[in-house]
């Protein structure tokens, strides 16, 4: 079969929503909508203390990192890089964002992650602008995120593009 063809591991995250969605870029333009889950999937961190929200997230990201790549892997492809994009910084302040982008950051290393931030959101008038909250993205994938940003949140409005992500709260 040939070693597995390299891919950006997408997640685009909901802030208001609470919701994620998984997907794949392919290092010649290819976008594929992979996994989402349910709006308030992330919830749970509201009602958590600074350091537990920290945990939870960094526990329910790297859930979903993992089954991401499950997908990628059943599509002949393995990630070489993590791309987080948050639709805005995570309530109150964005200090639980630093938090979460810093903890990634440091820790993924093979591959590596870069964590974004849509400074105006993902549904504002004209390209989403993003700001690096944390780790690093090489120019030229930093480019493919942006060229195909647009059509993964497009596809956002169509549940049927997506693989519907079981609720699994064992994750933390």
């Amino acid at each position: 079969m040939g070693p597995k063809a390299p891919a950006l591991l997408v997640v685009l995250v909901e802030t208001e929503r609470r919701r994620w969605f998984v997907a794949a870029v392919d290092l010649d333009g290819t976008a594929t909508p992979l996994l989402r889950s349910e709006s308030g999937d992330l919830d749970r961190y509201l009602s958590l203390d600074f350091d537990e929200q920290v945990a939870f997230l960094r526990h329910r990201i790297c859930g979903i990192l993992q089954r991401g790549c499950d997908r990628l892997w059943g599509r002949h492809r393995k990630a070489c890089q993590f791309v987080l994009v948050f639709e805005s910084p995570l309530p109150p302040d964005g200090e639980l964002t630093r938090a979460v982008a810093e903890h990634f950051a440091l820790w993924m290393l093979n591959p590596p992650v870069a964590v974004l931030v849509a400074a105006d959101g993902f549904d504002g008038p004209g390209p989403v602008r993003l700001d690096a909250v944390g780790g690093d993205l090489d120019a030229s994938l930093g480019r493919l995120v942006r060229d195909r940003l647009g059509d993964l949140l497009g596809a956002r409005r169509d549940p049927d593009a997506w693989e519907v992500a079981r609720r699994n709260d064992a994750w933390c």
